[in-house]
């Protein structure tokens, strides 16, 4: 998987901070420094936006980088501010989901919970149409198209050489819902089963048996990126909007959290046991 925009500007981001923190710079110094607000130093040292060429060079001369470190941000900056192939799709898909379409090409580790849905990311095409008809039942057919084409597309890029690794706990909920019918539903858990690979995709059912759990209620993603030794962000959205947690401490307790649930969760043997009897209830085994 090519590395994309968004981990260049995050990796780029980072650099920065580093360099204003050994710099002894605080955010509101840089900001006065290139004469924004405090805000746009924080999305820049966490890659949420492009820097300018002019923008860079005047953070690195007030930084002191020296040549190398200059040399090293600046390779960074080229292809940073180029449009991710989720652009593309501008006008069928929200910005707030864009904006996680764009962090998700570059996690290296994505570990998510759903306690309705199959994930997106193991959303099979007809399943997909489904929800997202059902979600968003003023959409065109050509808005619909769109839509899935970008889960589609997610999904090609978590499948190929170096993709993220993917671990999913779903409640039971999620696989007994029948979406689209029996036959689409029965297709969805087939492709589950075979998407479950222990080196790339590790499932797990969270049975109702589980009872009451941490996340009651709540679905969430945890993402992790190159060269980070944990997940760094965690992931929550409603209807219309999303939130990105990115305080150490926020991240900890999703991390804690999902942990908790792999533990309440069926093994992903069991997990694929539970998978392959649905199967059989759904086409009337």
């Amino acid at each position: 998987m090519a590395e994309s925009p968004t981990a260049r500007r995050r990796a780029q981001g980072h650099a920065l901070r580093e360099l204003r923190e050994v710099a002894g710079k605080t955010v509101p110094e840089a900001s006065a420094e290139l004469e924004c607000s405090d805000s746009k130093i924080r999305k820049i040292e966490l890659g949420d936006v492009p820097t300018k060429r002019a923008e860079l060079d005047a953070l690195l001369r007030f930084y002191g980088a020296s040549p190398e470190a200059t040399e090293e941000v600046k390779a960074l900056a080229k292809g940073a501010n180029q449009r991710g192939w989720w652009q593309a799709y501008r006008g069928a898909v929200p910005g707030w989901f864009r904006r996680y379409v764009g962090l998700e090409s570059a996690a290296t580790e994505i570990r998510t919970f759903e306690t309705e849905l199959i994930p997106g990311l193991l959303q099979t095409s007809q399943y997909a149409r489904e929800i997202t008809s059902a979600l968003n039942p003023e959409l065109s057919e050509d808005e619909l198209d769109k839509q899935v084409k970008v889960r589609s597309e997610r999904q090609e890029r978590l499948t190929g050489e170096g993709s993220a690794r993917v671990l999913a706990v779903i409640s039971e909920a999620a696989v007994r819902r029948v979406v689209g019918g029996p036959a689409v539903m029965a297709d969805q858990l087939r492709f589950l089963l075979t998407a479950s690979r222990p080196a790339q995709c590790e499932l797990q059912v969270l049975p109702f048996t589980a009872g009451a759990h941490p996340a009651t209620g709540l679905a969430f993603a945890l993402l992790r990126f190159p060269n980070d030794t944990g997940p760094t962000l965690a992931y929550t959205e409603s209807l219309t909007s999303a939130a990105y947690h990115d305080r150490q401490q926020d991240v900890d307790t999703y991390t804690l959290t999902f942990d908790r649930l792999r533990a309440a969760a069926l093994s992903p043997l069991d997990s694929t046991a539970l998978l392959e009897r649905v199967v059989d209830e759904l086409q009337g085994g």
